[in-house]
């Protein structure tokens, strides 16, 4: 065990080499705790993807079983008549439950009416997800048998925030769209099974007479029976889906149970292209750890060289290099270990303060098991990182330093050594000055991005108008077809939604109301135009004839509005005319066209009157033939059609429709003074016309953008300290090469100086090599933006190839940043001129 006394030895060495060179100490040690931070953060949140787990004390043994339906390839959640069948049947999973996921409008006395997410759930999903209430009771048996009193359970979050924390809550009744329930319970803060839900119900599943495949869409839950595996619920399942499909051919024939984990319930496990997508997101964490470690490596290498009499002379006392090389490891590890701490402290701190906010903005509700707090894997990880760093950073230079250490042993001075830097070295100073210029185009894009979405102009005054997207409950009847009763619901909604205008456009201060499928400022899908002379070009081009040089298919922007649409966003209609009442009749096929789509598509021909088709964009394939054909009647100046993010003008084409023939609908209101404060009027207006109708997405149209905008602010910060880390690197590599070669050149710079050497030949000897590694990391760098800017990307405000202007600020930039580099040579090369000659020639 003589070894422990050795390497608490190497600590303290370590500990103290902290101290004596505290600008590496900073220099480095920020560096590694910022890799080490990218790549704890990278692996917890890819963990959630890669291997999610469920906080419960069931754990991983907690399934969730579905149908699937092979001939569609897409599971069909009709599952009540098998959830019975399965609960019967089943012995190698367990407390089989089910729930059903709904969105009602919470009305409370006294309160506002806003949605919440509710899951109708059996009784036994609170002992599945370790459910106890924290007032009350949780849902029993008795509250799911017919023509027991509808009863709820709420959530921490919703007793907090709608009930005032009041803990006579119990006994109230609440409304829940059109129906009213009794507070039963008040669960735990943090209990959000199923998913992520706020209220529960009971859910009936003893339906008489349940036809296989129709009712309400469900989720089966279970928890496999001690000792049986996965596979074996598995291959229990497909046996009953062989039964099931045996005795009932019409509905079961291609329907497969399939039993999976339920932490995957919400994001499927990757497939294999996404893992070696996600795999080389962690390729790149290692990369930037190694790419950090082997500048802080060149940095402990100059530091070495400094430190060569102490070396030379524990090789001589006999000391192995093995010996040796460990020592400098343990150095280096004692620098990994404190930047380990600040790395880890920093990366709890991005994860708790924008993690889940990041990932909500981007995938949406996220459910409970998401916990983004530091977990022993991701702490094992960033430990190896730590060890991995501090390997590179420490043996690289040890073993370097301890080459030929035999043939130095007669050289005693610091300064007479015959270390020298060599090619890897040069190498990652190259390296590190093209990251420092690269960089920035990065930034710079970025900002670009940023800018362009906050000055992006929509064409009308967005400040002036607000915006809420507006669903309606469509509870499932039991035995009902769906199919039958589509059309009365359409027509309920329609009159509804017709209501809710009627009662908005009364208040004073509105000064108009309008639906849309898509808002403003938001991304929408794009579709594939065919004009009508290019079919006829295409069939011209078929036999031969000349034919239109122009592509004969083009994209653009649809959007469904309805007819007073333009009047509410007070843009009149440039030419032809606006949309009728007639044009909403059944085989009535026209649209309107904006100045984009004139000057894109049509080249700026005359656009009333064309003809054209289209096919949603990705759908290329289909028959085009089957689509109708509409007619441009007329054109409006461009409204926000195209994302802020996208680079150059949109193309867009308007079709008339009613709102309940809406994908999704968006209400736009003109208001005077500030839109938001309409808010709270428009949910009582829309709460007293129904109570089923949903609001939400609540928002001012110029703030649309907001959470994108939000991503864009992020990845901002994080490239500039990216860019802050490299440049500082650059500076303190640059300075370690120049230090070290002075330590190397001393006699002979005095003995120069000394015969009388002009001043500026020995700073231009000094310089020789770090200018030579700085002009190639710039020339490599501004070679990286240049490929950027060149090829054919998307990425705004490099794409499209480089104007005069562009090349001079390139140029400009590359000899800020040569002289900023540079600035790392005065200190050494002031410390060179001062060499005094007699000092000098006393080395020997």
């Amino acid at each position: 065990m003589n070894w422990l006394g050795g390497f608490s030895l190497d600590l303290k060495l370590g500990g103290r080499m902290l101290v004596k060179y505290p600008g590496l100490t900073i220099v480095g040690g920020l560096a590694m705790a910022f890799a080490i931070c990218v790549g704890t953060v990278i692996f917890q949140v890819l963990s959630l993807f890669f291997s999610p787990t469920l906080p419960l004390p069931a754990g991983d043994r907690i399934v969730y079983i579905r149908n699937w339906d092979v001939a569609a390839n897409e599971p069909e959640p009709r599952a009540l008549y098998d959830f019975a069948v399965w609960r019967g049947a089943s012995r190698s999973v367990t407390d089989l439950g089910a729930w059903r996921d709904v969105t009602r409008n919470l009305i409370v006395a006294g309160g506002d009416s806003r949605p919440v997410e509710v899951a109708e759930m059996t009784v036994n999903g609170f002992r599945v997800g370790d459910g106890s209430p924290l007032l009350g009771r949780v849902l029993v048996d008795a509250d799911a048998q017919a023509g027991a009193p509808p009863v709820a359970v709420i959530g921490y979050d919703v007793w907090r925030t709608r009930f005032g924390s009041d803990p006579n809550v119990l006994g109230r009744t609440v409304q829940l769209g059109n129906e009213h329930a009794t507070v039963v319970g008040v669960m735990r803060e943090g209990f959000a099974f199923p998913v992520s839900h706020e209220l529960w119900m009971p859910l009936r599943t003893d339906i008489p007479n349940q036809a296989p495949r129709s009712g309400a869409a469900i989720t089966v839950f279970g928890v496999l029976a001690p000792g049986v595996t996965l596979e074996t619920a598995q291959t229990e399942l497909t046996a009953l889906g062989h039964r099931a499909a045996i005795e009932l051919p019409a509905t079961h024939e291609h329907l497969q149970p399939r039993v999976a984990p339920y932490a995957t319930l919400m994001f499927t496990a990757p497939s294999g292209e996404e893992r070696g997508i996600l795999f080389s997101v962690y390729v790149f964490a290692v990369m930037l750890l190694v790419l950090v470690a082997g500048n802080v490596a060149l940095l402990l290498f100059a530091r070495a060289a400094a430190r060569e009499s102490e070396l030379v002379m524990r090789s001589a006392l006999g000391a192995s290099r093995a010996r040796i090389v460990m020592q400098m490891f343990t150095e280096a590890l004692v620098l990994g270990g404190v930047a380990a701490v600040i790395g880890l402290t920093a990366a709890d701190l991005a994860l708790r303060n924008w993690g889940l906010e990041f990932l909500e903005v981007n995938l949406g509700r996220l459910p409970f098991w998401y916990d983004l707090s530091l977990s022993p894997s991701t702490l094992l990880f960033a430990l190896g990182l730590t060890v991995l760093g501090s390997a590179i950073a420490g043996v690289m230079p040890a073993l370097k330093v301890t080459r030929g250490m035999g043939s130095r042993l007669k050289q005693a001075t610091a300064g007479a050594g015959g270390l020298q830097f060599g090619g890897i070295w040069t190498a990652v100073i190259v390296v590190q000055v093209a990251i420092t210029v690269a960089f920035p185009a990065l930034v710079y894009v970025e900002q670009w991005e940023a800018r362009h979405i906050q000055t992006f102009d929509a064409g009308f005054a967005t400040e002036e108008y607000l915006a809420v997207r507006i669903e309606m409950d469509a509870p499932v009847v039991a035995g009902e077809n769906p199919d039958s009763v589509r059309a009365a619901r359409r027509e309920a909604f329609a009159s509804t939604i017709e209501e809710v205008r009627r009662r908005v456009a009364a208040e004073p201060g509105v000064d108009g109301v309008t639906f849309v499928d898509r808002l403003p400022r938001t991304a929408r899908p794009e579709s594939i135009i065919e004009l009508s002379d290019d079919a006829t070009a295409t069939a011209q081009s078929s036999r031969g004839a000349s034919t239109d040089p122009r592509p004969p298919f083009r994209e653009a922007t649809i959007a469904g509005i309805e007819p007073s649409y333009f009047d509410v966003l007070d843009s009149p209609i440039l030419a032809g005319r606006a949309f009728r009442a007639a044009d909403l009749a059944p085989g009535a096929s026209v649209a309107i066209v904006d100045q984009g789509f004139v000057d894109q598509i049509l080249q700026g021909r005359n656009p009333i009157g064309q003809q054209m088709r289209f096919v949603p964009r990705g759908d290329e394939g289909t028959t085009k033939d089957a689509n109708p054909w509409f007619e441009v009647v007329g054109v409006v100046k461009e409204l926000g059609m195209g994302a802020p993010t996208r680079q150059g003008r949109a193309a867009g084409l308007y079709l008339p429709a009613t709102p309940d023939r809406f994908d999704k609908v968006y209400m736009m209101m003109h208001l005077r003074g500030d839109p938001m404060t309409f808010g709270p009027q428009v949910r009582e207006i829309a709460t007293a016309v129904n109570p089923t109708l949903r609001l939400s997405e609540l928002q001012r149209v110029d703030e649309v953008t907001n959470g994108i905008l939000w991503v864009i602010k992020l990845w901002l910060r994080v490239t500039i300290v990216m860019t802050a880390v490299a440049l500082v690197l650059s500076l303190a590599g640059i300075y370690a090469v120049l230090s070290f070669i002075v330590a190397r050149r001393t006699r002979e710079i005095g003995v120069r100086v000394a015969l009388g050497a002009n001043r500026k030949r020995v700073i231009a000897a000094i310089f020789r090599r770090p200018l030579i590694q700085v002009g190639l990391g710039i020339l490599a760098g501004a070679a990286l933006i240049a490929a950027a800017g060149s090829a054919d990307t998307e990425m705004p405000g490099l794409s499209g190839g480089f104007s005069l202007m562009d090349a001079a600020i390139l140029l400009a930039y590359a000899t800020l940043m040569l002289g900023v580099c540079l600035l790392a040579c005065v200190v050494p090369t002031r410390r060179a001129l001062r060499v005094e000659p007699t000092v000098a020639l006393r080395m020997d």
